[in-house]
């Protein structure tokens, strides 16, 4: 119709091949009001995409914005689920300890089998412990921690059906490899998700549910046998149970391992990564989407989702030769040189002059430390269910429960500790009060009968406080165990600490039945706990105070030389 109303003398125009420009759409008109808003947005995506970054010196660090958020509901959640490994823990040692009894009476084990049995399980919480690290550092923190509860559940149930001592205590092994791959991977994301002030209340919160543990399966065992000692058949749960002798510990295997599928399940559907590890794997994005979800759980506005890259040094390789890098940082030099960080050798001048930068055996002090600490509450955890029935007729169950509760108030004091007073000073307080009750402990129980009640109220003081006084340890020595190495190691420094501990502690009950059986009682085996409190007490001065979480440079620290610039900061 336009070429039948063209002027004449015009000639026609050839139609054009190219097709007609596609039309914006109303809401995308610059004269529309959503028009005007979509053109502003594309203006600032341009002027994004063309402007200069901010160079990473300007932005704060991802720690930093952490610190902005604050403590809130956010930390509470993850120490919930991921703290939950520690309830798993408690309740799987507290029963593989009490059941063994009733395994000895009914598989005519010797004492050094009955040991073997509970040590399986730490000889795997070692190995678990000591592959936590590079696992963790390669799969992440949170897979760590489901497949620990998973396979926790997995091996209670098997252990259950167990026909023999030794098909037993393989599942027992493999049980305690589950436990001790989560914990290293916990402790890691503990100190890395919350602010520096609040990281003791944080370990103390996310420890108090191995208590919690406790606490059900001595509720268990008071269901069952209130004496642990009574034999024949009877009502368990409201079920009729027929077993030769004192517990019913199928049963009570089966039932011990529910906790764990419940937290498995629940951390499988609400546990978040680590956003200091998706940032040094480079998942920027899915960190941000974490800090953001933590910013909105305690109603705080993050300081900047733009933070500084964290820098990972040689990433590529195989898991075996990541774990061997890591290793090469917990060994290196700067955390394995012996020079005090206080006390005599430093004011008396014999370790150097006044400038000279103090570097300490952080590696070696804190593996002793976790070594010492496991030994003595281990130890004492076997030793407890075999003693208690003679010492207290008639309410040794009871007493495992009172002791489980009185383990909350050493919580509280290591969180008080741990806020108000400094690492070494904790640390100190516990080991000399831990001593003292260690004594009073063994008066009461091998005292003059003439003096009874005072006897009794020394035996009482002890065993309440063995229970009470090494949760002191556990908060600030686990604790600074996640402080003192940078993120590309903390995990395997956390778990090589662990890992020690956990060696104290799959030798304590083997070390517990040769006293036994050599000296006919147990009072070798506590003045041995002692003994190792008192020789702990003095390498504590080496310990450095940390203040804020190292950072990843990480590069050049197998083999380079101490400076004063790769230094624990202290206090």
């Amino acid at each position: 119709r336009a070429l039948a109303q063209r002027p004449s003398g015009i000639e026609t125009c050839r139609p054009s091949v190219r097709a007609p420009p596609r039309s914006l759409g109303p809401r995308r008109r610059p004269g529309h009001p959503a028009g005007r808003a979509w053109h502003e947005r594309t203006s600032m995506k341009s002027k994004e995409t063309f402007s200069p970054k901010e160079p990473d010196e300007h932005k704060p660090e991802l720690q930093d914005v952490i610190e902005s958020i604050g403590m809130g509901p956010a930390q509470i959640f993850w120490a919930l689920l991921g703290g939950g490994i520690w309830l798993a823990d408690g309740a799987e040692l507290l029963l593989v300890s009490s059941v063994t009894r009733s395994l000895q009476k009914e598989w005519q084990l010797s004492s050094f089998m009955k040991g073997a049995i509970v040590s399986a399980v730490y000889v795997g919480i070692f190995l678990g412990n000591a592959s936590s690290g590079g696992c963790s550092q390669r799969f992440g923190r949170r897979e760590m921690i489901v497949l620990s509860y998973s396979g926790i559940f997995l091996c209670g149930v098997l252990s259950s059906a167990s026909k023999a001592a030794v098909a037993l205590m393989g599942i027992r092994f493999f049980g305690g490899f589950f436990i001790g791959i989560g914990q290293p991977a916990w402790l890691s994301i503990s100190a890395e998700i919350t602010p520096a002030y609040w990281r003791i209340a944080m370990a103390a919160a996310s420890q108090s549910l191995f208590v919690v543990g406790e606490m059900y399966i001595s509720f268990l065992l008071m269901m069952d046998d209130l004496n642990m000692q009574a034999r024949g058949s009877g009502r368990f749960l409201g079920m009729d149970v027929a077993c030769r002798q004192s517990l019913h510990w199928r049963l009570l295997l089966r039932v011990g391992a529910l906790p764990s599928l419940v937290m498995a399940m629940l951390s499988m559907a609400y546990l978040n990564e680590s956003p200091v590890f998706l940032a040094l794997k480079g998942r920027t994005r899915e960190a941000c989407r974490v800090v953001e979800s933590m910013g909105r759980q305690n109603q705080s506005t993050p300081l900047s989702l733009d933070f500084k890259k964290p820098v990972s040094h040689r990433t590529d390789g195989s898991l075996l030769q990541q774990m061997s890098r890591q290793m090469a940082v917990v060994f290196s030099p700067r955390f394995l040189a012996l020079r005090p960080a206080s006390g005599f050798w430093r004011v008396s001048g014999l370790a150097g002059n006044g400038t000279e930068s103090w570097s300490q055996g952080v590696s070696l002090v804190i593996m002793s430390v976790c070594f010492t600490l496991n030994m003595v509450y281990f130890g004492c955890l076997f030793a407890f269910p075999q003693v208690l029935p003679t010492l207290m007729h008639g309410q040794a169950a009871s007493e495992l429960l009172v002791g489980a509760l009185w383990e909350l108030p050493g919580l509280a004091m290591g969180l008080l500790l741990g806020i108000s007073a400094t690492r070494r000073t904790a640390l100190k307080f516990y080991l000399t009060g831990l001593t003292c009750a260690i004594l009073c402990f063994v008066v009461g129980a091998h005292g003059h009968p003439e003096h009874e009640r005072l006897m009794k109220a020394l035996l009482f003081i002890g065993y309440y406080g063995i229970k009470c006084l090494p949760n002191i340890g556990f908060i600030v020595a686990y604790q600074m165990s996640a402080e003192i190495y940078p993120t590309e190691a903390r995990s395997m420094g956390a778990g090589l600490a662990l890992a020690c501990g956990r060696l104290a502690a799959m030798s304590s009950p083997l070390i517990f039945e040769c006293c036994l059986e050599l000296t006919g009682t147990y009072l070798a085996f506590f003045l041995m706990m002692a003994a190792l409190c008192v020789s702990n007490l003095y390498m504590i001065d080496f310990l450095p105070e940390p203040t804020r979480l190292e950072h990843d440079d990480v590069q050049d620290l197998q083999d380079a030389p101490l400076k004063s610039s790769d230094r624990v900061q202290v206090v």
